[in-house]
């Protein structure tokens, strides 16, 4: 059988699988038991075409099954959130996710907006001291904030580095999804109405 990462997968793997609503309802489905690739396209095809899974036709289930083998399942395979074994089961990895500091929406809740959130803070290594050092101030300057990320353990970047980072990927990033607010010719950061859904 093959077995899942051991290792910590890729943040950027991981997040843009995790940033995808079809994957997170894969996901949904393999949660309480393993499924079969043929079940797994089955209850993809009903989701996405709104009947029963008794009325998916076999063309209707070997499109999913087309777009399962050649896109999800390998995505979500290497970000190591699933396992496939040889007898044909696909297996949810839950541990993957546990390992990181970051809180996730119930997989029962794939639509769930905050998914995307989520995601966002976690392709990056210092992205949660980001947001955790806003839910502790309610307004903090760019500089301030890259002089605190720059203690963060594993961080290797000089406040510097981390400024130019911040201001041109990471806030706007952030902002997108509703963790903050940043004002680009103040350089200053305010925090979010979404902070505390994933702290």
């Amino acid at each position: 059988m093959k077995t899942a990462q051991c290792s910590r997968p890729d943040r950027r793997q991981l997040s843009a699988a995790l940033a995808d609503q079809r994957s997170r309802h894969l996901l949904s489905c393999l949660q309480d038991s393993p499924a079969t690739v043929r079940d797994l396209a089955v209850a993809l095809a009903a989701t996405e075409l709104g009947c029963a899974r008794s009325a998916v036709t076999p063309s209707d289930r070997r499109q999913h099954r087309r777009q399962l083998d050649q896109h999800y399942l390998p995505r979500l395979t290497d970000a190591g959130l699933l396992d496939r074994s040889p007898d044909g089961f696909v297996r949810y990895v839950p541990a993957t996710l546990e390992r990181f500091d970051v809180r996730f929406p119930s997989l029962e809740e794939p639509a769930n907006p905050t998914w995307a959130a989520a995601a966002a803070v976690l392709a990056r290594a210092y992205r949660y001291s980001l947001v955790a050092v806003l839910a502790e101030r309610e307004s903090v300057s760019l500089s301030r904030l890259a002089d605190r990320l720059a203690t963060t353990d594993g961080v290797t970047a000089t406040p510097r580095e981390l400024a130019i980072a911040c201001h041109h990927i990471d806030l706007p990033k952030l902002a997108s999804v509703d963790l903050l607010s940043y004002d680009a010719d103040a350089r200053t950061v305010r925090s979010g109405p979404a902070i505390e859904t994933v702290l």
